[in-house]
């Protein structure tokens, strides 16, 4: 990805109307650029991205906005216009959420406080409700909510400051697959990063399961763990250049290049 150079007029602010992008969320902190790295090369790989909040964040459009604004960054060939024909603004329900485990959506939003009340939710009524085997396929799930609440809100709720949105948990959903004799194969879900209230930052685990994302992919290991660390420098570049335009972000997006087992930037396009 080739960053604005140092010098350059500082680029034109998000639309308005338009919802964060993937650079302005991290600006925000409701993700930070390991994480962001990680969904983009996800999202890439076409893996589904659900956004599960609770009511309130439904209704008030939040977790809409913040799955919008991830799939215009990150799916450059769909952009707002196609996300809107998607309607994945819209809350999951049985028919659209086995559309997204079929790849016919790139996602969708669910009100849910966990993956467990997801997974719960969408498989509740058999034999309408999804099956285990469908729900493996939920892609990547970002738990959204809000920070904890202040000491000074307890003595005087009126002076609680708005608290930011967080990603407070990321779960990779492992596939359904098969073994080497053709057995089915299903493993829990894998945790990616969850948000340390206290620490104020992000606790990772992806790696434990990149292996895994890399065979999805017919990568190596060691090849996407190189190209994670480029895709969370750019992602960081582009905070401190100020880019977070959906538009602008969406075309340094797609003007990304890794050669694995190159240099970076001297390959093809992933």
């Amino acid at each position: 990805m080739d960053l604005p150079a140092a010098g350059r007029p500082a680029p034109a602010p998000a639309s308005p109307g338009e919802p964060p992008s993937i650079v302005e969320l991290i600006r925000r902190g409701t993700l930070d650029a390991e994480l962001a790295a990680l969904v983009w090369l996800l999202v890439e790989g076409r893996v589904p991205l659900v956004a599960a909040a609770p009511g309130e964040l439904l209704e008030a459009r939040i977790a809409a906005d913040v799955l919008r604004g991830i799939l215009a960054s990150l799916r450059p060939d769909l952009g707002l216009a196609g996300l809107d024909a998607f309607e994945v603004d819209r809350p999951l329900g049985l028919l659209s959420a086995r559309k997204v485990v079929r790849g016919e959506l790139p996602g969708g939003i669910a009100r849910a406080d966990s993956l467990l009340d997801l997974r719960r939710e969408l498989g509740a009524t058999p034999p309408l409700g999804l099956s285990d085997d469908e729900l493996s396929f939920l892609g990547c799930v970002l738990v959204l909510g809000q920070d904890e609440a202040p000491a000074i809100a307890a003595a005087d709720p009126a002076g609680d400051p708005a608290r930011p949105i967080r990603v407070v948990a990321a779960h990779y959903v492992r596939p359904l697959h098969r073994d080497a004799q053709g057995h089915a194969q299903l493993l829990d879900p894998a945790v990616l990063a969850t948000w340390d209230s206290r620490a104020r930052a992000y606790e990772h685990f992806g790696w434990g399961v990149l292996p895994e994302i890399a065979a999805r992919f017919g990568l190596r290991a060691g090849d996407v763990e190189a190209d994670l660390h480029h895709r969370r420098d750019d992602m960081g570049g582009l905070v401190t250049a100020g880019v977070t335009a959906i538009d602008e972000v969406a075309r340094l997006v797609t003007g990304y290049r890794v050669g694995y087992g190159h240099p970076h930037g001297s390959g093809a396009p992933h």
